[in-house]
């Protein structure tokens, strides 16, 4: 009875991942295809290997790895950023009683109820004022203010999971707050800091409404904003586009391959308390 349990629930995981790889296979499929028969109906299962000139094309006649790169840095310095601010509030609300705690907290939340198209338009008038609009500086700080909140809530989790007897000795031994935090919890949570970083990071590198709305110059464009230039007017060249697709997703897979072990230990960090 086992035995027959675990295949059927293996079957089902196999079957779940499969059709969650549709898209992802489709998308690899299309960009190995010539542009008639990315557009071909019915369409083919296979692809017909004509992908040497798509490849050619967006390698060499447009500006992605520039705009890769812009990627790489507006998300690495947004979570940095973003881990900079959220490691010490996340550590003062997992260790310290202070008045309104509680509601400051629930006001964290609060703050993820509101969609972030909303606040578009108060954004840009504002970077305006400050003259952060078309600079990849205001999207750094844009994605660093939305991925803050969940990240404090994440790391406080992680935090608490740590026992406080841990800083009482440090505290007795006449460490300060600041020496417990960086060099006692942090690293006692890192898969946990880990996980919020990775959080942090895919969030700014799959961005595309707010990158979209600040940057203009085409210097300053992102990947998000590159693969959308991609669409024609008349004319769309699906094939270059999924092309552009399979590149753009393959730095945060590899990250992912690397981190994979730490993002899942992260992600349970703090279930059990104790």
């Amino acid at each position: 009875m086992m035995a027959r349990t675990n295949w059927i629930a293996a079957l089902l995981a196999y079957s779940l991942a499969f059709v969650v790889a549709i898209p992802f296979l489709w998308m690899l499929k299309s960009a190995l295809e010539s542009p008639a028969a990315a557009t071909a109906y019915p369409p083919a299962l296979l692809p017909d290997g004509a992908f040497i000139e798509t490849f050619r094309t967006i390698l060499f006649e447009t500006r992605l790895f520039h705009w890769l790169l812009n990627s790489f840095l507006v998300s690495t310095i947004s979570t940095l950023v973003a881990l900079s601010i959220g490691i010490p509030a996340a550590y003062g609300l997992s260790r310290f009683n202070f008045r309104h705690k509680g509601l400051m907290t629930l006001s964290i939340l609060g703050t993820q109820m509101m969609p972030p198209i909303v606040l578009i338009i108060p954004l840009y008038t504002t970077f305006i004022k400050l003259g952060l609009a078309d600079s990849m500086v205001g999207v750094v700080i844009a994605n660093a203010a939305f991925s803050l909140p969940v990240m404090v809530w994440m790391l406080k989790t992680v935090f608490d999971g740590v026992p406080f007897e841990i800083d009482e000795a440090a505290r007795i031994d006449g460490a300060s707050w600041i020496y417990i935090a960086a060099r006692i919890v942090v690293p006692l949570s890192l898969p946990g800091v880990i996980a919020a970083s990775i959080f942090s990071f895919l969030n700014a590198w799959d961005e595309f409404m707010l990158a979209r709305t600040l940057l203009r110059t085409v210097d300053q464009w992102v990947g998000t904003i590159g693969l959308s230039s991609l669409m024609g007017e008349y004319v769309t060249p699906w094939n270059q586009i999924m092309a552009t697709a399979l590149i753009f997703t393959l730095p945060p897979v590899i990250l992912f391959l690397f981190v994979q072990k730490y993002f899942v230990s992260g992600l349970s960090a703090g279930a059990v308390k104790g």
